[in-house]
């Protein structure tokens, strides 16, 4: 799929089917947006996969946390409170784009107990 298609493909999703997304398809989308930018290459963010449902009765669920502890090793508070953040936010926009050109959807979910 050309890059155009899938910008203009992603949407937030809000209902979906309930088929199981592969494990090999999990994966080939995360390591597709491990390949966002990220300050000193550091990728200072975890990346959490769940099949609970969380929102909109998805099959699974990724949670992407920032590592603020990560960052700092190199670039003290400033990774601490602002490149950990960017670089998890980046990874999550990417992961979305990875998403759409696998061929399926996804929603941002935003609000979250923590």
């Amino acid at each position: 799929m050309e890059f155009r298609e899938v910008v203009n493909k992603r949407y937030s999703m809000r209902q979906y089917q309930k088929t199981d997304v592969p494990e090999n398809l999990v994966r080939e989308v995360v390591e597709l947006a491990k390949l966002a930018p990220s300050a000193g290459n550091l990728q200072s963010y975890k990346v959490y996969v769940t099949h609970e449902k969380i929102a909109y009765n998805a099959p699974l669920s990724f949670v992407i946390c920032a590592d603020p502890e990560r960052s700092a090793s190199r670039y003290g508070n400033r990774g601490k409170t602002l490149y950990s953040i960017q670089d998890a936010t980046i990874f999550s926009a990417y992961l979305q784009l990875a998403i759409v050109d696998a061929g399926l959807s996804s929603v941002w979910v935003g609000a979250f107990r923590e």
